[in-house]
């Protein structure tokens, strides 16, 4: 007789706790469902130091070290139209891990492999980006390309009506490389106070024609849209950053186009 008595209120709390599940499981796939924020912030050369230190990242083991390069005419119309369109390579300095991405900032488009979410510089207006990747290009090509040879070569069919669907029109022969920019270190999962994820981009620009070298350093991390505001807070106070003036205002794609334009003959 007790067995069933226990027996009965155990079905009894399942019962009454059904609903609190499902409203749990229902919550959960909302925010599976909802967009994403990727947020940056661009730190100024005299607080790399500093920031590093907080961030506590090994300089010398970084998770990964790339060659990336990007791709335009020789006048940046690509990135100077509206939306923007970001042609991109990049593979580890071991050989692997090959990529091309192009990225269309500032429209939404659809597609089986786009991946779509918005770019939140601090201090910046959000942007729209969707982007298609294609990770079976061979490096070889890849260094080809990042010569000036063959460019067009490492866009797939589909990258390229990808482009089409955001009517812009490219003429893909006259595509010439920006950079590339070798030794990209990148940290990934560090850790950082009220953040999850937190990646580090160091990228070194090398000096020429007249421009002084350069160091980018990106930090990143990716949120909800509802949770935006405060992610931005906490990242914010990780970096010791209190205004817009204690970053670099322009993103890390112009800076690279702007220091290799006119590289390109």
């Amino acid at each position: 007789m007790i067995n069933q008595r226990i027996a009965l209120v155990v079905v009894l709390a399942c019962l009454l706790h059904l609903p609190y599940l499902a409203f749990c499981k229902e919550k959960d796939d909302a925010k599976k469902k909802e967009p994403q924020v990727e947020i940056k912030c661009m730190v100024p050369e005299n607080k790399i130091a500093d920031v590093s230190k907080k961030l506590t990242i090994d300089a010398t083991h970084p998770t990964e070290t790339r060659v990336v390069c990007f791709y335009d005419t020789p006048s940046k119309m690509l990135f100077e139209h509206t939306p923007k369109v970001i042609l991109r390579s990049r593979y580890a300095t071991d050989g692997t891990k090959p990529d091309t991405t192009v990225k269309i900032r500032g429209a939404k488009l659809k597609g089986a492999e786009v991946e779509c979410e918005s770019d939140q510089v601090i201090g910046r207006p959000r942007a729209e980006s969707c982007s298609l990747t294609d990770k079976k290009q061979p490096v070889d090509e890849i260094m080809k390309a990042n010569a000036g040879t063959d460019v067009k070569k490492i866009f797939n069919d589909d990258q390229e009506d990808f482009v089409k669907e955001a009517n812009v029109k490219v003429d893909w022969e006259k595509l010439v490389p920006f950079g590339p920019v070798e030794g990209v270190k990148v940290w990934k999962n560090v850790s950082a106070e009220g953040l999850k994820k937190v990646t580090v981009e160091r990228w070194e620009l090398p000096e020429r024609d007249g421009k002084p070298r350069r160091v980018l350093f990106e930090v990143s991390t990716k949120a909800l849209v509802s949770e935006e505001s405060e992610v931005t807070a906490a990242l914010s106070k990780a970096l010791d950053i209190t205004g817009t003036e204690e970053q670099e205002q322009e993103t890390k794609t112009k800076v690279v186009l702007d220091h290799f334009a006119g590289n390109q003959s």
